[in-house]
């Protein structure tokens, strides 16, 4: 997560990229395929494969689409990336990378293993006991399968699956599929036991689950396709509510058009007073891309510089080095201009509240002042009770002003998908992705719902891993621990270390404080008593009024900065980490499947991450600028 005490340097000189427009569709079937069916089994996968086609391209031209997304040349809209995921096995995979290829898809092959070990897949007989499989002789198999890759180019990814763990593979490379597919099809029985592990009913389980819908098209029969959007139309399945071309409609909608404009947050009359001439909706992405980037200057550096006075710690502020591999780069791109968005406004939202403190505590003093000088000196009784009416105005002032900016907001919402990207950053090399299910609800309901849209959108035009899983193994985990974990306990422990330590010295303060109080109450009474000259009740009379005002403006910014909860939370987040840490160096490289493994143990990490991120927002959410 991000500093939270520090401005961040990092300022880019231009806005951040728009996302390319783009639809990713895998495959998933059976490999023995009854010859009769063949025809018609073509002409349905070109059916959905067309419809989505058409579909993107409608919606492409629609303006408010045209607008958002990237740009190609002479600013006219960039033509959708559309692309299919396919292992080419024989069979179902194979169809489907035909007609995809006719319709002018992409095509992107991830492999189990190998390309060497994967072609013994296609060397053998067809085993098949199906009375009407087609047959391919063994020259035929192989020359189609790499005909089909050799349309990919350098499209393709082998995993690290071996021989011995066949079925995991499979399972491996499947679900590889459906983590980077918007849409799976699959070719099925409608068997849910057979096929085992890996095949593909199992796979259709683990879309359904993981919330990327299936379009079903029957292995053997001849019956309209399915539309499978939610674990339970497998298990209780109801009668459908609209044809599936409707639902594939209504489904690239929701993912290609801008969310609904959200209700600007309103908070009592300040809030009410704030929004005064301001639309009621906003569309947090648009200002995301219009918002110029704005360091903070001057007193909105409030907060950092009293963190570090307060803490003793001042740890460099190290700009991130961008990735060389281009997979990592493409999200690393994403997160820089968010990094320094989400830093920006937490400067201004922090500052704001530390000069509320200051000036309620002048405001306190000024009436004092005014009160000490009632009866002896009406010219300074009129010039304390003004200032302190220009104090109080100063307060609300402050308050509508940053609530029109939408600081607060902003500065959650834009760490949230500073953060996502980070994540990315170091699980999409692995062929891993954030689950959005773990994105939907974080932050405000209503206002954070754009981030996992626009994260989407980042993830659909992503480029995906190519190459040999297996020899890059190496630098993935050094990746992972460099960029991801070190860098996080790095953040974490001067988070932790500057937490407790302004912690301390705020309580200090604030004690230091209230003790003055009981002095200067005891010597104003002693000044009664014994017939002090007048000056010097009075002198201590006011110190018994203001010293309460400080010691309360500094307990009220220990409070809103939650520096015990953050240093907690940093040490917990320090522990964890240096046992995934350990774990991860532990790993055996050189030992089948362990790229799963190390891609299990980063999802781990990341899922931490994002649990201590929603905590934070959370936690900060709830608290706006107020006078209360």
């Amino acid at each position: 997560m991000a500093d939270s005490f520090k401005i961040k340097t990092i300022s880019p000189s231009h806005g951040p990229a728009r996302p390319r427009l783009a639809l990713r569709i895998g495959i998933t079937g059976a490999r023995s395929l009854d010859a009769r069916r063949l025809d018609d089994l073509r002409e349905k996968l070109r059916e959905v494969l067309d419809q989505a086609r058409r579909d993107l391209l409608s919606l492409s031209k629609e303006k408010a689409v045209a607008a958002f997304y990237a740009s190609g040349d002479r600013n006219q809209p960039a033509p959708p990336l559309l692309s299919l995921l396919s292992p080419l096995a024989r069979g179902a995979d194979r169809l489907a990378a035909e007609a995809a290829l006719d319709l002018g898809y992409a095509l992107y092959v991830p492999m189990p293993f190998t390309q060497q070990d994967y072609e013994k897949d296609f060397k053998g007989t067809d085993e098949s006991k199906e009375p009407y499989a087609p047959r391919l002789t063994t020259t035929e198999d192989l020359d189609q399968f790499r005909a089909l890759l050799a349309r990919a180019g350098d499209a393709w990814l082998s995993l690290d699956g071996t021989r011995r763990e066949q079925n995991r593979a499979y399972e491996s490379v499947g679900r590889f599929v459906v983590r980077h597919s918007d849409l799976l099809i699959a070719i099925w029985d409608g068997d849910r036991e057979g096929g085992g592990l890996g095949g593909t009913a199992e796979i259709v389980a683990y879309a359904a689950s993981a919330g990327v819908p299936v379009w079903w098209i029957h292995a053997t029969e001849k019956c309209d396709p399915v539309w499978i959007d939610d674990i339970q139309d497998l298990r209780d399945p109801l009668p459908p509510t609209m044809p599936c071309n409707a639902a594939l409609r209504s489904h690239l909608e929701k993912q290609i058009r801008l969310p609904a404009a959200a209700a600007r947050h309103r908070h009592g009359v300040y809030g009410n007073l704030a929004r005064l001439r301001q639309e009621k909706l906003v569309s947090p992405e648009a200002a995301y891309y219009t918002e110029r980037p704005r360091p903070p200057r001057g007193i909105w550096t409030a907060y950092p510089i009293v963190m570090r006075w307060a803490s003793g710690c001042n740890p460099p502020s190290i700009p991130p080095h961008r990735p060389d591999d281009a997979v990592a780069a493409y999200w690393f791109d994403f997160y820089t201009p968010a990094d320094a968005r989400a830093g920006d406004n937490a400067a201004r939202y922090r500052s704001s509240y530390v000069w509320l403190f200051v000036l309620a505590t002048a405001a306190v003093m000024f009436g004092a002042l005014s009160g000490i000088f009632h009866g002896r000196d009406e010219v300074m009784v009129l010039a304390m009770s003004g200032l302190e009416l220009l104090t109080l105005a100063a307060i609300v002032a402050l308050i509508i002003f940053a609530m029109r900016r939408d600081w607060h907001e902003r500065s959650i919402e834009y760490r949230l998908l500073a953060e996502l990207c980070r994540k990315q950053q170091v699980l999409a090399p692995l062929g891993r992705t954030v689950s959005l299910g773990a994105v939907q609800h974080m932050g405000a309901p209503d206002r954070a719902a754009w981030v996992a849209w626009l994260f989407a959108a980042y993830r659909r035009a992503a480029p995906l891993p190519r190459g040999d899983m297996k020899t890059l193994l190496g630098m993935r985990r050094k990746h992972v621990l460099e960029a991801l974990i070190d860098e996080q306990l790095k953040y974490h422990r001067d988070r932790g270390d500057m937490a407790r330590n302004a912690d301390k010295t705020f309580a200090g303060w604030g004690t230091g404080f209230f003790a003055a109080v009981w002095v200067c109450v005891l010597l104003e009474l002693t000044a009664t008593r014994l017939g002090w000259q007048p000056g010097w009740e009075l002198f201590y009379g006011f110190l018994a009024i203001v010293l309460p005002a400080i010691s309360a403006a500094v307990v009220g910014i220990r409070s809103y900065a939650e520096l015990q909860l953050l240093a907690e939370q940093s040490h917990h987040m320090t522990d964890e980490l240096k046992r995934a840490k350990a774990r991860i160096k532990r790993l055996n490289l050189s030992r089948p499947m362990a790229a799963q493994d190390l891609g299990a143990e980063t999802d781990a990490v990341a899922t931490l991450m994002l649990q201590d991120l929603e905590g934070w927002a959370r936690l900060f959410q709830v608290k706006p600028l107020e006078t209360q």
